[in-house]
């Protein structure tokens, strides 16, 4: 599958929050639920980012530090912080106004940074649950001015509870108890719905941190003693488990679904970070095997160093522990929160300490990896970076300095310990202090840059809505918005209404290919025309594959069918797009499908005569009318073709050759030579006029054709420029502006 790794965006500056104050690191954050926006607390405030720009919106003085706080999930830009005296306040950053929602009775009940309280809110009611770390009892206040008061809630079960969380969609409240069992209960009469509980053979001492999926009705729980479970509780009355698997002996303190990656990140409390991919196996003659569930996603390990000297940033050592973990639940967006860093005299004392339990740990590491092969050692020795111990960039930087040598006698271990202590050895002479910014992180995809792009990622893979709309003014200078967008939320086809907000699942298509292997969606088209949906998967271990389905706008028209081709790529061609080529796994040809155009068609010319009423042959969606049947032709590309795109024109297919140009094809039969045994061939070479020439690691990324006075004219995007061009790829216009920092580097 792609290779994909944590890149640091930019860092939000919180050195300026409050004057005259010492230099404060970040101790709390939260994400808006559906916004753009991060909130982060720094002493005594809470500022406000805009998580695209960088940009500080506002920031609001709330009269203590913060302990823990979360966006209210029921709209505006309200967040709910418990404070470290004990009292729980409302933020309103439109206003600028806060509010004392709950004071405790007792002074005794003040609590610091270390202090565990844990708060659970829902989007259906104005309220908050909350509690404080192995307590017998919940309380619930309003989140509004005048709301609920305060309500202690004695639960059914007299056990301490270690934490709270509400359900996304559902009127639930999830409390876990110390001996690892979870309840579901109603917000609204506190009557048990169902118990998440496992059998005693596997021990559990409650529940860390809880995920929610964002359209399944799974949910994820990890355990205080190390271990990820997995449960669907689609059926209350019969909650099933449906993955298990144990991350390591560490508490874990966090964990998030990754909405875009379709990915799941745990924290352990050691600073160690992983990344899961879900793995179900539908096969009715066995069932699924829970261990299976779970399976490393393949990232490469985030490396503390790394992301914080990334794109103007600055390393701080000794390198701090990564404490806290937060994911946007929309964008593919992320940011982590570090352990406190001493300043001053203080952190070389500490910085004493923290050398004396790295080595340690690093020798209990190469301990227990003795007599394995080196493989495993190195997978052990990267966990290590996101702890602080040892950065996978120093060990990296040894490996190669020892290869450029030649000397192949030292081992890994070896090769490990001079890594540390050239690492502690930066220590000695570098920065030390508290880190006042903030690094705000994307999982990025070296194959697809354009999902790294926070404005397509709320519906990828469709392409966003300004560009599917007029990037030129008409004269009468109205823009008519699509009444819905689609977009591909893991195998589901779903639509987006624009006026309303809404999700629904337009179609549900297969998550596995016929041999059995996993889908992941690449891209979609749409054909508003046609009512086609063209649709890239791929599949692990396997061809990729473009499935075609048909809009059943008409109830008369062809029955509901999909049908699925080998390919790596598709496009509509044509002014009607009543001709779809698809792109071969092996990048060498494309195969030209044909449809038949509805003779009711205004825009298109001709009578019916000889013509079906538009309907396509449910078996393979050509036109059905006996005496225009065309079967699908194939043309063979003169060198490889890493992509195809849609064009309006005529026969014509744009394809880009990787590292060398864009060009058109014409798919006319008179034009090229035929091969009886291998199809029509299509010249690829780079003629002046005719072709576009790319620059050095260009990759293109979008395409959108318009209609103008004087013809089709198309937007191109790469990632290095914005091009308009001809119907003929003559440049009319083409960006010149130096990007903007971040990533990725897109003005």
């Amino acid at each position: 599958m792609d290779k994909m790794e944590w890149v640091t965006m930019q860092h939000l500056d919180l050195r300026q929050v409050a004057r005259g104050v010492k230099l404060l690191q970040p101790h709390c954050g939260a994400f808006h639920h559906t916004q753009a926006l991060l909130a982060a607390a720094v002493g005594r405030y809470i500022v406000e980012f805009d998580a695209l720009t960088g940009c500080k919106l506002s920031a609001i003085d709330i009269g203590a530090p913060v302990v823990r706080m979360e966006y209210s999930p029921a709209g505006g830009h309200i967040v709910i912080a418990v404070l470290e005296d004990g009292t729980i306040r409302s933020c309103d950053f439109d206003t600028e106004h806060t509010f004392v929602l709950y004071s405790p009775e007792k002074r005794v009940e003040r609590v610091n940074a270390d202090t565990e309280v844990h708060i659970a809110l829902t989007p259906l009611q104005p309220v908050v649950f909350f509690g404080f770390h192995r307590r017998m009892s919940v309380t619930a206040v309003g989140t509004v001015e005048g709301g609920r008061a305060p309500t202690k809630i004695k639960p059914d079960l007299k056990k301490p509870v270690v934490n709270l969380a509400c359900h996304p969609r559902s009127p639930l409240l999830y409390v876990a108890y110390a001996d690892g069992l979870v309840r579901a209960y109603n917000i609204q009469t506190f009557a048990v719905h169902y118990t998440l509980q496992i059998d005693n053979s596997i021990k559990l001492v409650g529940a860390g941190a809880f995920a929610f999926h964002p359209t399944l009705e799974w949910v994820f729980i990890g355990d205080r003693r190390g271990t990820l479970l997995a449960w669907d509780v689609s059926v209350q009355a019969r909650p099933n488990m449906i993955g298990i698997t144990h991350v390591g002996s560490n508490p874990i303190v966090a964990v998030a679904w990754h909405s875009l990656r379709q990915f799941l990140i745990t924290l352990s409390k050691d600073g160690s970070l992983h990344v899961w991919r879900t793995h179900i196996i539908i096969n009715s003659n066995r069932p699924p095997m829970r261990a299976n569930f779970f399976e490393p996603a393949g990232i490469e390990s985030i490396d503390i160093a790394k992301i914080l000297s990334q794109n103007g940033g600055e390393t701080i050592y000794p390198l701090p522990r990564i404490k806290d973990l937060l994911v946007h639940p929309k964008l593919n967006l992320s940011t982590v929160l570090f352990s406190n860093v001493a300043t001053g005299d203080d952190s070389k004392g500490r910085s004493v300490s923290f050398s004396r339990e790295a080595r340690k740990q690093l020798f209990a590491v190469l301990q227990s990896a003795r007599g394995s092969p080196g493989a495993v050692l190195k997978e052990k020795l990267l966990l290590l970076g996101s702890a602080g111990i040892l950065a996978d960039h120093h060990l990296q930087m040894q490996l190669q300095v020892q290869q450029a040598k030649g000397q192949n006698q030292l081992t890994i271990s070896d090769i490990a310990r001079k890594a540390f202590l050239h690492s502690h050895l930066l220590e000695e002479h570098g920065k030390s202090g508290p880190i006042p910014r903030l690094p705000l992180l994307t999982i990025a995809d070296t194959r697809h840059p354009l999902r790294d792009i926070p404005v397509c990622q709320h519906l990828f893979p469709l392409q966003p809505f300004h560009l599917d709309l007029n990037f030129f003014n008409k004269e009468q200078r109205i823009l008519h918005y699509p009444v819905r967008a689609f977009f591909m939320d893991g195998c589901n086809l779903t639509a987006y209404n624009l006026s309303t907000g809404e999700y629904n699942i337009y179609k549900k298509l297969s998550p596995t290919a016929l041999g059995g292997n996993e889908r992941y969606p690449k891209r979609m088209l749409y054909s508003e025309k046609q009512h086609l949906f063209l649709v890239v998967f791929e599949l692990r271990d396997a061809t990729n594959e473009v499935v075609i389905y048909r809009d059943l706008i008409d109830l008369q028209a062809v029955g509901e069918k999909v049908n699925t081709f080998t390919g790596r790529d598709g496009a509509f061609i044509g002014p009607t797009e009543n001709q779809y080529a698809i792109l071969d796994d092996d990048k060498s040809g494309i195969t030209l499908h044909f449809m038949e155009v509805s003779a009711k068609d205004p825009t298109v010319g001709g009578t019916s005569e000889g013509r079906s009423n538009g309907e396509l042959d449910p078996n393979s969606f050509s036109e059905s009318s006996s005496g225009n049947d065309r079967a699908p032709l194939q043309f063979i590309f003169e060198t490889e073709v890493e992509r195809i795109f849609s064009t309006p024109l005529e026969s014509t297919i744009l394809y880009v050759r990787s590292g060398s140009h864009i060009g058109l094809a014409k798919l006319f039969a008179s034009t090229y030579r035929i091969s009886s045994d291998h199809g029509q061939y299509l010249s690829t070479k780079l003629e002046p006029g005719k072709s576009i020439k790319l620059k050095s690691n260009e990759t293109v990324l979008q395409v959108q054709w318009q209609e103008t006075r004087t013809g089709q004219v198309a937007g191109v995007l790469t990632t290095h420029r914005v091009m308009i061009v001809s119907a003929n790829i003559e440049i009319l216009a083409c960006s010149s502006t130096s990007f903007d920092k971040g990533f990725p580097p897109i003005s």
